[in-house]
């Protein structure tokens, strides 16, 4: 315990490093927890990357008319994550350095001691101090598991792009198309009859007819479109 003693600075940067990777271990793994909880109820959330998610999609859904590859897609939204200015893969590779320099720290202690002339027997406990991070660390990695919650986290929104939001989406293009041509024939009826005369009054009554019932439709295309837009956008 001498040496652990006189070399209590590379002690110190040893245990902080040690603690600095679980920490990013834990706090990676509660950000994808709270995420994977949002994602089961995800037309309604409120989560800011959630909903950046639903925009994207929405977007490149319109721009290309449709999403031929939704798991690309999510494999990109994942990778781009960010806790404050940090991703998440980065976070995750930085923890894995901080526990090596951990080691590398535990490391210089034992040759420092070796070099005032400390015995074998005298450094062991820096060897110890290394063995027991390496434990700590991934048995703390494996209880946090966060390959494990990123699959998790991908299946989840894999599922609801292309289950329940494309769908939505399709049906709303489909509405929208219909209700444009309904508009567009609409329009073209009322220009190509300009001026009828009073002799026509049947022919202008059927008219008036045919004219109500395409509007019938067409409030009936925007109520649709309005219910399905209040649902997509809850």
């Amino acid at each position: 315990m001498t040496s652990l003693a006189e070399n209590k600075e590379l002690v110190a940067t040893t245990i902080i490093l040690l603690l600095l990777s679980i920490l990013c271990r834990f706090i990676t793994g509660i950000f994808l927890n709270s995420l994977i909880r949002e994602t089961e109820n995800m037309s309604v959330t409120e989560n800011r990357l959630l909903k950046q998610c639903k925009t994207k999609f929405r977007n490149c859904y319109k721009l290309n008319d449709g999403v031929p590859n939704i798991p690309v897609f999510v494999d990109k939204f994942v990778g781009r994550l960010q806790i404050g200015r940090f991703r998440v893969e980065g976070l995750g590779h930085l923890s894995g350095q901080l526990m090596l320099l951990s080691i590398v720290a535990a490391g210089l202690g034992a040759c420092r001691a070796l070099a005032r002339g400390s015995s074998i027997g005298e450094i062991i406990p820096f060897y110890l101090m290394s063995f027991l991070g390496l434990y700590v660390y991934f048995s703390v990695s494996g209880m946090v598991d966060l390959d494990g919650k990123k699959e998790m986290l991908k299946i989840s929104l894999t599922d609801f792009l292309e289950n329940h939001m494309a769908p939505r989406l399709s049906v709303l293009e489909e509405t929208e198309a219909a209700d444009q041509e309904i508009r567009a024939a609409f329009a073209m009826k009322t220009q190509a009859r300009p001026e009828e005369g009073r002799g026509m009054a049947g022919t202008g009554a059927s008219s008036v007819e045919k004219c109500t019932e395409e509007q019938v439709f067409t409030k009936k295309q925007e109520k649709e479109l309005e219910e399905l837009l209040k649902e997509f956008f809850a």
